[in-house]
């Protein structure tokens, strides 16, 4: 079941045409929670990510999809974002953002499915150079800790962004790619 669940995963680059459907999942309690607490406004929706829809733009986004989308999930290079990169105290690796938008999806495995799919497929071959890969999440967030927990993402510590209590983990791209062989068969 989870390899058919796997395969069925797509992921496509944003489109400005993707916006509409951005907008309405951010504006969803269960995304609100923890990766946007005020709801965001359309201008704000369009200003964060059109300019991640041209070629140079350091952040790389994506649509989620199991024959219909449900989620976004975004990557760059640790290195590319200064500020970001104190804030973690890492430099070294590729991070990556997720957000299953679509609520009849959550709490029900898809994110550790999503995530070593979506770094196989897609992030390390963007950035070959880089090894590791950062993820980070609010301490409340219990549910998608477990989820990066369960795509193999390891605890490394805490630190605090915008007043809030996170926590880093991190996956080598040696391990990625075994649990990705693991859910393909």
């Amino acid at each position: 079941m989870e390899s058919i669940r796997y395969r069925s995963l797509s992921f496509e680059p944003l489109k400005e045409s993707d916006l509409a459907i951005l907008y309405r999942w951010r504006s969803e309690p269960h995304v609100r929670e923890f990766y946007q607490r005020k709801r965001p406004t359309w201008e704000g929706v369009r200003d964060k990510y059109i300019p991640r829809l041209r070629p140079d733009s350091p952040t790389k986004c994506f649509l989620v999809a199991s024959g219909d989308p449900i989620g976004c999930i975004q990557t760059y290079r640790v290195m590319d974002w200064p500020e970001y990169a104190a804030t973690i105290g890492e430099r070294a690796g590729i991070s990556v953002d997720l957000f299953i938008g679509e609520a009849a999806y959550i709490g029900k495995g898809w994110g550790p499915l999503i995530l070593p799919k979506f770094l196989l497929d897609v992030a390390f071959s963007l950035f070959p150079e880089e090894k590791i890969c950062w993820i980070a999440h609010d301490s409340l967030n219990h549910r998608a800790l477990g989820a990066s927990k369960a795509a193999g993402f390891s605890y490394v510590r805490d630190f605090v962004e915008e007043g809030i209590q996170h926590q880093l983990l991190r996956i080598e791209k040696e391990d990625a790619a075994s649990l990705a062989d693991r859910l393909r068969k």
